[in-house]
Order: structure tokens, then C-alpha cells, then sequence
């Protein structure tokens, strides 16, 4: 059987919003007619990245109900986090660990189409609800271009999320501890990354605190006009 090269996408969605006021989870704060986490989830499946993970933690019941419109597709995938609240890193190794024990079933139904083979992965945060499929496929179309082991945006000289790390960094990756992604792994491999231009900055907007999320509704608000 034919076998084809897939970026696969983690959504590390575990956090306990500790920054936000009010108690709210800042995943399940609608922006327009769905939920934060709801805009990076879909923006994954619209792209070419498979599979896609998502790692739940903090109140991971309820994030996983707010998807329930996307539990059909079979790209998507939960992984729960029983660890999150000693830090990112967790979240990371979780998504990785799952990603690795299904690369081997990843396989199509058809005969006519080929298996896929996980090459890389993308590692997202689910509180970034302006990330789209656009700047997602360039990520991956300049990994295939450069065959660099790291490919990473980047707005006015500053390296941004999300970033793309190939499979054969997965091992540190699962190394890192703390509250930290794969900030650790890329300095290791300062010579290896590939940066993608991008003018657009929106995309790095987070929903960290309240302030942000009023901003995230203003600009919301903003582009919806302008359509």
C-alpha cells in the first residue's frame, strides 16, 4: 500500500485560564457564534493538516461538549490530560504520546487512496481563535519545500505560534517539563528553523485575560463589519 506524508495538528486546550477574571474558561467564551476554541478546531479541519488533536484538562467535559458539532469528522481526536496542572508540557507530551500510538492506524478506507505516515506536527494553542487554515497550509507547504526540521511564523522580526516541528524532534519535545511548549527544543535548533513571513500579527492574539477577550470581540466585531 501507497503511503503519504501528514502533518498532524495538537491543540493543547488543558489550561485553567488562571489569567482570566471571573472564573471563565477562556475556551468557552463565545466570539461570534461559537466558542475561542471552537474557531482554532475549525480552522485545523479546514486546513490540510491530519489528524487533529485535542488535549483537554481543565474542565475538559465541558470543552469537549462545546465541539460536539465536529465529533463526526475522523480527523478529529480527544486526548484528556490528567496531569495539567503541572504545566504545558504535560499537555504536549499527552497530545504526542496519542499521536504516536494511532500513527499506525491512521489508514484510509479506500483502497485508492494511500495510508498516511505522520511526518511533523503542528503545535497550536487553543486560546488563538484568529489562527486560520491559511497560514496553517503554508506551514506546511514551506516544511515540504525546505525540508526544515522546524518551521515557524514570523510578524516583524518576532517568531510566533504556531509552529511546526518534524517527527524526529518528538523525543525532546516529550522531554520538556514545566509550563512551557517547545520553546526549549527551538533553541536547541536555532540553525534549523525555517521562518515563515507573515504580515498579518492578528493571528497571535490570545485570549489570556479579559482585557484581551474584549479586544478579541472588538476586532471580531471590526471584520465582520468589513465583510
Amino acid at each position: 500500500m501507497r503511503t503519504q506524508p501528514s502533518v498532524a495538528a495538537i491543540i493543547l486546550a488543558a489550561g485553567r485560564s488562571s489569567r482570566m477574571e471571573q472564573g471563565y474558561h477562556k475556551l468557552l467564551l463565545p466570539l461570534g457564534n461559537k466558542p475561542v476554541i471552537a474557531h482554532v478546531v475549525e480552522a485545523v479541519l479546514n486546513s490540510q493538516a491530519r489528524p487533529c488533536m485535542v488535549v483537554l484538562g481543565h474542565q475538559a467535559d465541558q470543552v469537549h461538549a462545546a465541539l460536539a458539532s465536529y465529533n463526526t469528522n475522523p480527523s478529529l481526536h480527544y486526548i484528556k490530560n490528567p496531569d495539567f496542572a503541572l504545566g504545558m508540557s504535560t499537555s504536549l507530551r499527552s497530545g504526542l504520546a496519542a499521536l504516536q500510538s494511532i500513527d499506525k492506524d491512521i489508514t484510509t478506507r479506500s483502497v485508492e487512496q494511500p495510508s498516511l505516515t505522520i511526518d511533523s506536527a503542528i503545535i497550536l494553542l487553543g486560546d488563538q481563535p484568529f489562527i486560520n487554515p491559511t497560514l496553517l497550509d503554508a506551514l506546511i507547504s514551506r516544511h515540504y519545500e525546505t525540508q526544515r526540521r522546524i518551521i515557524a511564523p514570523q510578524y516583524n522580526g518576532k517568531r510566533g505560534t504556531p509552529v511546526l516541528f518534524a517527527a524526529s524532534l518528538f523525543p525532546e519535545l516529550a522531554q520538556v517539563q514545566g509550563d512551557e511548549g517547545g520553546k526549549s527544543v527551538i533553541a536547541r535548533h536555532l540553525t534549523e528553523i525555517e521562518h515563515l513571513e507573515v504580515s498579518e500579527n492578528l493571528t497571535q492574539h490570545d485570549v489570556d485575560t479579559w482585557e484581551a477577550y474584549q479586544q478579541a470581540l472588538t476586532q471580531w466585531q471590526q471584520n465582520t463589519h468589513v465583510e
